[in-house]
Parts: C-alpha cells; sequence; structure tokens
C-alpha cells in the first residue's frame, strides 16, 4: 500500500509544481504586460493610422498610373484583407519584440539566471510566460483597429470557430520564431535592428499586407516556408471567403501545421545551441 502511494503521488507533485510553474510565468507574463499599457496605448494610433494608410494605397498602383491620380477611397474587401493579415502579422510583432525587450531586461538585471533553478525547461520561461500576454496584447491592439477602421469602412468578416486551427498555429509558430530570436539574443545581445529587418521581411513575404501572386517568383518562393504565410491564408479563407481551409496548398492544413511545427522545432534547436554557448561563455547575466 505505501509502494503504491508512492508512486501514485511522487508523478502527481511533479505535475503540481510543473504547472504551478508554468502558472508563475503566466502571471510574470501578464504583469510585464500591465506595466507596459501606456507603451502600447501609445503604439496603437501608429497602427491603426498605418494599416489606414495601406488601405487607401495597397493595391491601387493601376488606379492612378491610369488615371493620373489616386483614389481615396477604401474599398471593402480590400479593408478587410488588409485588416486580416495586418491582425495576424500584430501578434508574431508583439509576441517577438516583447520577448527580445524583456529578455534583455532579464540579461541586464541579471535575473535570467534564476530561470535555470525552476523544474522547467529553460526554453519555456523564454516562451511560455509570453503567450497569454502576447495573446492579450494583440487583442488589444486588433479590436480598436476593427473599431477604428468599422467607423471608416464596413469589415464583412465571418467571425467562425474554423478560425482557431490557424490561429493556433500561429501562435506556435510565433513562438518557434521568438526562441530563434531568443537563442541569437543569448549569444549577442544588442540585435534590435536585425529584430527589425526581419520582422519587415517577413510581413512582406508573407503576403500579410501584398498580395503574394503579385510578387516576383523569387519572393513568393520565399514566402512559402513562412508559417505566418499560411496561417493568414486559412484565416482569410475562413474570414473572408467563408469557406473551409483546405487539406493542401498555400494555407491549408498540411503546409499550416507543417511550417508552424518546423518554425517550432528549429526555435528549440536553435535557442538550445545559442543557450549552450552562452552558458560556456559566461555570458547569461552580463553583455
Amino acid at each position: 500500500m505505501t509502494t503504491q502511494t508512492l508512486h501514485v503521488t511522487r508523478p502527481s507533485r511533479s505535475v503540481l509544481r510543473t504547472l504551478t510553474a508554468v502558472s508563475n510565468e503566466t502571471v510574470k507574463g501578464l504583469r510585464h504586460g500591465w506595466s507596459e499599457r501606456w507603451q502600447i496605448l501609445i503604439e496603437v494610433p501608429l497602427v491603426v493610422t498605418f494599416l489606414l494608410i495601406l488601405g487607401y494605397t495597397v493595391g491601387k498602383g493601376q488606379t492612378m498610373v491610369s488615371a493620373g491620380k489616386l483614389d481615396w477611397t477604401l474599398d471593402p474587401r480590400q479593408a478587410a484583407w488588409l485588416f486580416v493579415g495586418m491582425a495576424s502579422y500584430m501578434y508574431a510583432y508583439l509576441h517577438l519584440q516583447k520577448m527580445f525587450w524583456r529578455l534583455l531586461v532579464e540579461i541586464q538585471s541579471g535575473t535570467l539566471e534564476q530561470t535555470y533553478l525552476s523544474p522547467l525547461p529553460s526554453w519555456v520561461h523564454v516562451v511560455g510566460g509570453r503567450v497569454v500576454a502576447a495573446v492579450a496584447e494583440t487583442a488589444v491592439v486588433v479590436a480598436v483597429m476593427f473599431g477604428v477602421t468599422s467607423l471608416i469602412v464596413d469589415l464583412d468578416l465571418h467571425w467562425r470557430l474554423e478560425a482557431l486551427a490557424p490561429l493556433a498555429l500561429l501562435i506556435v509558430g510565433a513562438a518557434g520564431f521568438a526562441l530563434i530570436v531568443a537563442g541569437i539574443t543569448l549569444v549577442w545581445k544588442r540585435i534590435q535592428m536585425l529584430n527589425d529587418l526581419v520582422l519587415m521581411g517577413v510581413m512582406f513575404f508573407s503576403g500579410a499586407v501584398l498580395p503574394r501572386d503579385a510578387m516576383p517568383a523569387w519572393a513568393e518562393a520565399a514566402g512559402a516556408p513562412i508559417f505566418l504565410t499560411h496561417s493568414v491564408e486559412g484565416l482569410r479563407t475562413v474570414m473572408l471567403d467563408g469557406a473551409a481551409i483546405p487539406v493542401s496548398g498555400q494555407g491549408g492544413l498540411i503546409w499550416t501545421l507543417g511550417t508552424a511545427a518546423a518554425w517550432f522545432a528549429a526555435g528549440l534547436v536553435v535557442f538550445r545551441a545559442c543557450e549552450r554557448i552562452a552558458l560556456r561563455q559566461g555570458s547569461l547575466s552580463h553583455f
């Protein structure tokens, strides 16, 4: 009876400790997000303005060339198409940028090494605690984007449960993306310019704001392996067309699942490799 009790109790205690550590990291991430609420509020008008400028200009090159002037009207279909792309991109942007700056603060303050006292793997601390915070921050930004844009043009979107699949895989792919950047940060620290360059490339090549079928062949090929490409396409299929997500092809379940899993696996590999380099250098808590 005693042996049975031990066998049952030990796993349950281990699970309880793991759940406690995960919840602590989640609360920590939410507290960081709340402490940055004014910064997020300042960023929201910039994001909304950028979305509206894109809505007025993207896809109107032919009209401007033939008529000699730009038609300053918002097409409802184009506006909805852009909204879905920008909303998806904003999650990847906020997840990556907030993770990078918070990780940098932990390195500067010397608290990063404390994560190795936890029963959780170090990569869970880097990414896991920031997922809920990133979702919450993105929800606020996207809600404001939707509200302001809806005052100007009617966004005809289909809010269906099928959109949860590409949305969940977007979160998984973004977590892998963040792990890659986190690993590089552990070794080289100040890489904010690289972050901005990579994020701009992701926005361009993924088709979040520009149609991929209008891109050169090399740019369209470059966007195929990006996780955001297929998540955005899947969301547009559901929310714009009201159709089911196909199994194969761009935006299909196979490509969306495959790219998200590949990015997450690559993130784990890169993070662990860079972490070992940083541990050998003793640079986890200083520049």
